[in-house]
């Protein structure tokens, strides 16, 4: 099958197109995202389409536009695939559906369809934009409302939902969000995470626990970091023979994954029902996370036993009585750990996810 994977979200489409190739297909990507390397199978536009100007950075595409012709399938990482402006993107979208078999739209990241089913404080208990009731008034969240809700983003992302031949997601929160409206067409596909080859292995006899927490500007209010940074400062005021905190505003990729290795914990999300893709890196190496993992996301998943994420909920002092349990029974961390690297071997490793992928496209 000649396959053509375009945007990135983290590593996902990288990661899916590895596997891929590994199974015998044809996968060619189209991103402006610096994590890929240079192969023959990878398009480029440009790095950064403000090193060069966005006239360039079209100029560019335009160039390569009869190179994405003839696909069987083609996949979008999000409705706003590229970085262009949401007007031009449906001319773009508009070429790819008439010169290629079928097109997929990814349910990765935020979108308009994730915003107003978070906006309706009606199928979570709570979410980034409502907690206990009350809307969270932050400025990711105002910026998301007028681009997906009031701007052009919105229309293309429902243009391209009704259009295309299937809509795969990567979360709990995206899947619900898509499923009321597009239900036929919409599949929960977990996240392709590249397995470790020698992944922690923390001893039953830790002195110390060492907590993993990044902060970068802005948005930590949107993902609750701000209150997990605090429980987790209260705790170390405590208990300071037995945490330690690792903290870095970074986003340079290479620099996070430095300072993660070798900690005990990650502390990642406050809103969510389920992990992340920082998160499931983590327990791909062995760290043990605290995030969103509610009994909703493991009954999607199909996981009847495996529990390796401390749950954490915006409720009252849940999050520190969670920390201080975790570090009062130190001995659980390697369990922890072991069952992390086991729930990533199964459920996310990226040939099992390649191949629910193709049947996906096949079927539809």
């Amino acid at each position: 099958m000649k396959i053509l994977l375009i945007g990135e979200y983290y590593t996902v489409h990288w990661t899916l197109a590895q596997a891929l190739r590994d199974l015998g297909h044809n996968v060619n990507v189209l991103s402006n995202d610096n994590l890929w390397p240079s192969t023959t199978d990878y398009l480029s536009i440009m790095n950064n389409p403000t090193q060069g100007g966005i006239f360039k950075y079209t100029f560019n595409l335009l160039k390569i536009l009869p190179q994405l012709r003839g696909y069987d399938v083609v996949q979008l990482i999000n409705p706003y695939f590229l970085e262009l402006k949401a007007e031009l993107l449906l001319y773009i979208y508009q070429y790819l559906k008439k010169y290629n078999k079928k097109i997929f739209l990814g349910g990765f990241g935020n979108d308009y369809y994730w915003t107003v089913n978070s906006l309706s404080n009606a199928s979570m208990r709570y979410s980034e934009y409502y907690v206990n009731g009350k809307y969270r008034d932050t400025i990711d969240n105002r910026m998301n409302i007028l681009n997906w809700m009031h701007g052009y983003k919105g229309k293309l992302n429902r243009i391209i939902a009704n259009n295309c031949n299937g809509i795969i997601t990567g979360m709990y929160e995206s899947y619900i969000s898509y499923k009321e409206e597009f239900l036929n067409k919409t599949i929960y596909i977990p996240y392709p995470i590249q397995p470790v080859l020698h992944p922690q292995s923390p001893t039953e006899n830790l002195d110390k626990i060492k907590f993993y927490i990044t902060m970068v500007h802005h948005h930590e209010e949107l993902k609750g970091k701000d209150k997990l940074y605090s429980a987790l400062y209260r705790l170390q005021y405590k208990y300071s023979s037995e945490c330690e905190i690792v903290k870095t505003t970074s986003t340079l990729h290479e620099e996070y994954d430095s300072l993660m290795d070798g900690c005990d914990v990650m502390l990642d999300q406050l809103y969510s029902y389920s992990p992340g893709h920082s998160a499931l890196t983590a327990m791909s190496k062995g760290i043990v996370v605290v995030s969103g993992a509610e009994e909703e996301h493991y009954k999607l998943l199909g996981e009847p036993e495996l529990r390796p994420i401390i749950n954490v909920r915006p409720e009252n002092n849940d999050i520190y009585e969670k920390l201080e349990h975790l570090l009062e029974n130190k001995k659980q961390i390697a369990q922890l750990s072991a069952d992390s690297v086991r729930y990533i071997k199964k459920h996310h490793a990226p040939i099992k996810v390649a191949m629910q992928c193709l049947e996906f496209w096949e079927r539809k």
